[in-house]
């Protein structure tokens, strides 16, 4: 077997060097379990014939490029989604500028390209993709065309969770109504929302409960609105803290400035200007508007107790 060589971060298609490789394609958003299998079996088989593996995705999303008025977003950030994408194992990572003329191009036209840059031994995919344009290079169109070209196409089934399909579009359904616990399950971790903490109204510190406020990424898919059990990472920490996050716009404070503020049950201390991460891990109940900040308060600290309970349950 011939030694791999893992080149750190990812590159353009122009940037690799010759020489055959194994390829696994797709937008990845997320990185679900069903895409960590695809990884898998893809890096187990350049393992297998001794040659490189290159994981080829696109950035934009391209649903956000072709339908943007209809796309609710991203399951995770593209420097989260590099991330999971090196930690599965691929020698590179090959981003491809997605935009509207590439969308364009037939399967044919494509394929070639993408044979003759990454010399393309094996095509590694899901049984669902397809690519070009009017998604006209199926699984069996891309088998036809690697006869002419040289290259073996190998579909990958699809993974399934009971009677539920892996995907990524059920992810964004699942985290928009709430559903974390299915999210984490779909993925394989929780979902997560990072950012820098911002100076808000403070009324959370003057009613006893302090959080971390962070605006949510604007690309993320928008988790539904109200109050989850989590955990908050801080920087340089190796241990998440057990927390209440909230996400929402204060409706009892007319605030109106969306947030996610998280509330760490066993830290006090100033965040302002640093980066948390928020694993959400189940809903505790929907955002509400309440009578007074006295009925607030006493239901934060119902929150508090049944974010408790979950997490002593997730420990």
């Amino acid at each position: 077997m011939s030694e791999r060589c893992v080149t750190p971060g990812p590159i353009a298609i122009d940037e690799l060097s010759r020489g055959e490789r194994i390829v696994t394609i797709g937008t990845f958003d997320g990185v679900h379990r069903g895409h960590q299998r695809l990884l898998d079996q893809a890096v187990a088989r350049g393992e297998e014939l001794g040659l490189p593996v290159a994981g080829v995705t696109f950035e934009p999303v391209p649903a956000a490029v072709l339908r943007p008025d209809a796309f609710p977003g991203r399951i995770s950030t593209p420097e989260k989604k590099l991330e999971l994408l090196a930690e599965a194992g691929l020698d590179e990572i090959v981003v491809i500028p997605f935009t509207t003329e590439l969308s364009r191009l037939s399967p044919e036209a494509f394929m070639r390209m993408l044979k003759e840059k990454t010399g393309l031994r094996e095509l590694w995919v899901g049984e669902e993709f397809a690519l070009g344009k009017d998604r006209a290079g199926t699984v069996e169109r891309l088998r036809e065309i690697g006869d002419d070209l040289g290259f073996r196409v190998v579909a990958v089934p699809r993974l399934t969770n009971g009677t539920e399909v892996v995907s990524s579009s059920r992810v964004r359904a699942a985290a928009m109504s709430g559903d974390v616990a299915t999210v984490r399950r779909l993925l394989g971790r929780p979902f997560r929302v990072s950012g820098e903490v911002v100076r808000g109204q403070q009324l959370g510190r003057q009613l006893g409960f302090p959080t971390a406020n962070v605006h949510p990424p604007r690309d993320l898919a928008p988790l539904a609105d109200g109050i989850y059990a989590a955990w908050a990472w801080l920087p340089g920490e190796d241990t998440p803290h057990p927390a209440v996050a909230y996400i929402g716009s204060r409706p009892t404070a007319d605030d109106g400035d969306r947030m996610v503020e998280t509330h760490l049950l066993d830290f006090d201390g100033d965040l302002y200007g640093k980066t948390i991460a928020t694993d959400f891990v189940e809903r505790v109940r929907p955002d509400a508007r309440f009578a007074s900040l006295d009925d607030l308060v006493a239901q934060q600290r119902i929150d508090k107790a049944q974010a408790w309970e979950v997490l002593l349950g997730d420990g």
